[in-house]
């Protein structure tokens, strides 16, 4: 069964920024972390992670924009086709950890699930909880943004 996350509506909105903006305050340290220094994601890792955010949201802009900037970031086409399914076969640990990353974050509603799943296990703590944050931040803009 395929995760839906519901109506974008005004009660959707309240319900994420009652949930999410607590955690994304307390976060805001994790933003940096996947940003700079050892822990810091590629490019394409990111976008690989934004690829299937979108997907699960249901955002047609961003399944617009983010697979037309995939290729400058380094994923081609089958790469890119992996992230929208969820696939994570064919991709580079990294990757592949952010996709089944933002499978597990996203339809988790914003919260860190009580598994790590294996492909994310690629991933250093510090880069799942700047995903965890970015995944977060998502929630809240596209409950907004999808209302209209």
């Amino acid at each position: 069964m395929a995760w839906n996350p519901g109506r974008y509506n005004l009660q959707k909105l309240g319900r994420e920024l009652t949930t999410q903006m607590p955690e994304l305050l307390r976060g805001l340290p994790q933003l940096w972390g996947g940003l700079t220094g050892q822990n810091r994601l590629s490019l394409a890792t990111r976008l690989a992670f934004q690829i299937r955010s979108a997907r699960l949201m249901g955002c047609p802009v961003c399944l617009e924009l983010f697979p037309r900037i995939a290729p400058r970031a380094g994923l081609d086409a089958a790469a890119v086709q992996r992230a929208l399914q969820g696939e994570v076969g064919g991709l580079t640990p990294a990757v592949a950890g952010a996709v089944a990353w933002a499978d597990a974050v996203v339809t988790n509603d914003g919260a860190a699930p009580e598994l790590v799943p294996g492909p994310a296990m690629a991933l250093s703590a510090a880069q799942r909880e700047h995903l965890l944050f970015v995944a977060r931040f998502e929630l809240v803009v596209h409950a907004a943004g999808l209302m209209f």
